[in-house]
């Protein structure tokens, strides 16, 4: 088992900084306190070199910090990068390959028109799905209309993740997007993919969030509280959706969850931090992991049971819808929200039962997932 012992965060949103200046905003902090014991960096990131026309970008990262000295490698897994670099840095600790490890999730995204932003996105579908022109939002309007033929979910059901979202989001500091919205709102806002609307997306965002990872024996020797990654799990499907047997399975999430979980020897956490880079897909993904049954998720909206205060949160950061999505960041933020929640310090958003947090990011629209379970001292 390995110990978070530091998270910070830089402000989301359209910043006009560039990637090296974003990155540092939340690893600056951890560094300055813990220079001498880092041993190794891992930058989590995807699209520096479409986005930014940058490579090697954790060599310029370590140099930036002065770090020139300290080993580093950069994870690309899409929208996954963070989980994946949160996994490569526990088995790194856990093999006793180094003994903690700074880890930076970071993006800078707004620098291109959203549209070309969109299609290098797309570009992570199959190539003949590719080619028939979808985007992952058009995927997740299709998700939806599926969704609501096969479950009586209303349409204002599915409206209300962001409701509950942005409301969350308008507590979070650290949001791209401060402002609450209501369901009617949602629904009068424009179409983005058919039946879904603008608010049920999340926007295009910079950003980081940095966390400093040790050995759990090595733990006590840092201030603060420590919080412990208690399972880590990842699942994969095929790029191709067409191939699926049920686009609503999300065979990846369900994977890559029960595999954390069962690491972690518990069946449901306190709360979640779920991948909605629309609406839908945060309700379709609890149902995937098993914290609600099939065709129940919207009624766990309609029941309050999602909410902070609710039996089981979910995104209580506002998630990507609208925390934001500075896609390499997004993981690493998720971890963060747990951190927070797990230490109490997540002020007018805390959670009462917060001692297990459980965090996903999904890669692609399903292609793969990355799960973790957090918790405090065991």
């Amino acid at each position: 088992m390995v110990a978070i012992v530091s998270a910070e965060h830089s402000k989301f949103g359209r910043s006009e900084e560039d990637i090296l200046d974003i990155a540092a905003e939340s690893a600056l902090p951890i560094v300055r306190k813990n220079r001498d014991q880092i041993d190794f960096v891992i930058v989590s990131n995807a699209y520096s070199g479409e986005f930014n026309s940058i490579s090697g970008l954790n060599e310029l990262i370590t140099t930036y910090l002065a770090l020139d000295n300290t080993p580093s490698f950069r994870v690309d897994k899409t929208s996954a990068s963070g989980g994946a670099a949160v996994l490569a840095a526990s088995s790194m600790l856990e093999s006793g390959f180094a003994s903690s490890v700074l880890l930076i999730g970071a993006e800078k995204m707004t620098g291109k028109p959203t549209r070309e932003v969109a299609g290098t996105i797309a570009t992570l579908l199959g190539r003949r799905e590719r080619e028939a022109g979808p985007s992952l939002p058009s995927l997740a309007g299709l998700l939806a209309a599926l969704y609501m033929k096969k479950y009586p979910a209303t349409r204002e059901s599915i409206a209300m993740v962001s409701e509950k979202n942005h409301r969350n989001g308008a507590l979070n500091p650290v949001s791209h997007i401060s402002k609450a919205v209501t369901v009617k709102q949602i629904l009068e806002s424009r179409v983005i993919a058919d039946p879904l609307r603008l608010y049920e997306f999340c926007p295009v965002s910079d950003g980081s969030s940095s966390l400093l990872m040790v050995r759990d024996e090595d733990a006590a020797s840092y201030s603060g509280k420590p919080v412990y990654v208690r399972g880590i799990g990842m699942g994969s499907d095929t790029s191709y959706v067409t191939d699926r047997e049920d686009l609503l399975a999300l065979k990846a999430v369900r994977d890559a969850g029960k595999s954390a979980l069962k690491q972690a020897g518990t069946s449901k956490p306190d709360f979640a931090e779920l991948h909605d880079m629309s609406s839908i897909l945060e309700i379709v993904e609890a149902e995937a992991l098993g914290f609600f049954g099939e065709g129940e998720g919207w009624k766990a909206l309609e029941n309050g049971i999602t909410e902070i205060n609710g039996e089981f949160p979910i995104n209580s950061s506002g998630g990507l819808i609208s925390r934001g999505h500075p896609i390499g960041a997004t993981g690493v933020s998720q971890i963060f929200e747990a951190y927070q929640q797990i230490n109490g310090n997540a002020g007018s958003r805390q959670i009462k039962n917060h001692s297990t947090g459980f965090t996903i990011g999904m890669a692609g629209f399903g292609n793969s997932a990355v799960a973790a379970v957090l918790g405090d001292a065991p």
